[in-house]
């Protein structure tokens, strides 16, 4: 048995997974005025779960950040204050236990592929931003140093509008395919077309909102679900750039925004089958992701269980090569 924890920016969530099933599980809001006060907040509710479960063999921890993987260390850190903290020694001394990071993101990408049993998948989350998780071989994809596979910011268009996220860059797919791309053009077409459906909703703070704008969308307002149509578009280049460069066995779509697929998914596969090369596409499922609120926890204790497997291996394998 071991624990997976989700920290996102309002809630920490815990669970007690065996494979891939969630035995127990608990949550609290997200501490986030000090570095030290979330530390805290997430040591309280880890050893809750532990009072009730007993002691884990290991604890996986994802986080909204980029990780250094070897060390556990946070490069960088959207909306919790974990910048430059080697969280994985941090924790691990806390607890007294083997604990592994690594970014949400992949913990969701390992989570869905061993959910529904594929080995080689890759992963988009679209929410406020765009992350994304490779898992290859059962096994996830990290580059050289853990910080890899940063699928939200991959280029479409170098000269396209700047990014939304913590990046330099321009037109990447978080700067079209994001809930934040999505408000900024709903706000920029309803400040143009005063007339417009859309300009009704502009709010408080200037913008259109994305609720509002899905609202729109399914009401059959012309300028939403032109909105949508260049949103599918984009993303439908990015799949067909993935299933180029993975040639994975599935492709899954999760995130908030995916509750709203209904006004771009089936478009977006048009155009990757239009882009993408058709030996590699047809061996690829596109869809929804099926893992479901517990990813996060599940895919970060399969993240734990998975290297606890590793080090006994490596131990086995030592004692054998010493015995000889």
């Amino acid at each position: 048995m071991v624990l997976g924890v989700d920290v996102g920016g309002t809630k920490v969530a815990v669970a007690a997974v065996d494979g891939v099933t969630v035995l127990e599980a608990t949550e609290d809001r997200t501490i986030t005025h000090t570095t030290e006060a979330l530390l805290d907040g997430i040591e309280a509710v880890v050893r809750r779960m532990i009072d009730k479960v007993g002691e884990p063999e290991a604890i996986g921890v994802g986080v909204p950040s980029q990780i250094d993987y070897a060390t556990g260390t946070v490069e960088t850190s959207v909306n919790i204050p974990l910048t430059g903290v080697p969280l994985r020694e941090e924790l691990g001394r806390r607890f007294g236990l083997p604990v592994f990071v690594d970014n949400d993101a992949n913990c969701a990408a390992l989570a869905e592929a061993h959910i529904l049993g594929e080995d080689n998948l890759v992963m988009l989350t679209l929410g406020t931003g765009v992350g994304g998780g490779v898992v290859t071989g059962g096994m996830t994809f990290r580059g050289a140093h853990g910080l890899g596979a940063e699928l939200g910011h991959v280029t479409l268009n170098p000269d396209g509008p700047p990014c939304p996220g913590n990046c330099p860059n321009r037109g990447c797919i978080e700067a079209y395919c994001s809930g934040q791309a999505l408000e900024r053009d709903a706000t920029e077409l309803a400040q143009d077309k005063l007339d417009s459906r859309l300009a009704t909703a502009i709010g408080d703070d200037g913008k259109v909102s994305g609720r509002e704008l899905v609202e729109a969308a399914e009401a059959g307002d012309s300028d939403a679900l032109l909105i949508f149509d260049n949103f599918a578009r984009m993303l439908g280049v990015a799949i067909a750039g993935y299933v180029n460069v993975f040639e994975p066995d599935r492709l899954t779509i999760g995130g908030g925004l995916s509750r709203a697929s209904h006004l771009f998914l089936e478009r977006a596969i048009q155009e990757a089958n239009a882009r993408a090369l058709p030996a590699l596409l047809r061996r690829t499922k596109i869809a929804l992701a099926e893992g479901g609120a517990d990813a996060g926890v599940i895919g970060a204790a399969v993240l734990a269980g998975q290297e606890v497997a590793a080090q006994k291996a490596a131990r086995y394998s030592k004692a054998a090569r010493d015995n000889d």
